[in-house]
């Protein structure tokens, strides 16, 4: 995994955070690609919508509502911030 030091994955926020995509996890050739199908590029901020115990992690990101899976969250690293945007 390249997982960087002092960066969260999606996965690792809460409900409410607001966050900034700076990387994605390079293991899976196809994975970033399924992202940018999706709109998802780094350098976007988003915020958290809804993270429950089970079930996708759905946040927004430029006016669109996303939900993806846990796995997929897991390979997205993100800078959180303090503010809400939303």
């Amino acid at each position: 995994m390249n997982k960087k030091i002092n960066n969260l994955s999606l996965a690792d926020l809460k409900t409410g955070d607001v966050f900034k995509i700076i990387d994605f996890d390079k293991s899976c050739g196809n994975f970033k690609y399924r992202l940018q199908d999706l709109g998802i590029h780094k350098g976007q901020m988003g915020q958290i919508l809804n993270k429950t115990l089970f079930g996708p992690v759905e946040f927004e990101i430029d006016g669109r509502k996303i939900a993806i899976g846990r796995g997929m969250s897991k390979k997205i690293f993100v800078k959180k911030f303090n503010c809400p945007i939303l």
